[in-house]
């Protein structure tokens, strides 16, 4: 294995620890796959709370949660937009690592709908 390529690993799995991921050798996701991304791409959902333009949160959220729950939060937390995104640990070589979907505003009404990210880790 060349210097780069062992550096490019660690520094993948350095990432992977960081975000308590279990990464699997090889589940790399190839250019042909679908809009949604698999467990094999070591996925992390996260809800990013904005409150534009004075802050932004990024919060790592687990798979059960849904874009309601993201923007709830949000709401919580005093932001005015929410944002769905997905950050990925196994990727093909020199792919993006995350997916952002739109921004959102924080409605209190059945208005309010999802905008994933593309790929899409499960949102």
């Amino acid at each position: 294995m060349s210097r780069h390529a062992l550096i490019t690993r660690q520094a993948a799995l350095a990432a992977a620890l960081l975000l308590g991921l279990a990464v699997r050798p090889c589940a790399a996701q190839s250019p042909g796959d679908a809009l949604n991304a698999d467990d094999g791409t070591g996925a992390v959902k996260v809800c990013s709370p904005v409150a534009t333009p004075r802050w932004r949160s990024m919060t790592p959220v687990p798979k059960t949660w849904t874009f309601l729950d993201c923007m709830g939060f949000a709401g919580e937390m005093g932001a005015t937009h929410f944002q769905l995104g997905c950050l990925f640990a196994n990727v093909t070589p020199h792919a993006q690592k995350y997916a952002w979907g739109a921004m959102v505003p924080i409605e209190k009404s059945a208005m309010a709908k999802a905008q994933p990210p593309v790929p899409n880790c499960g949102w």
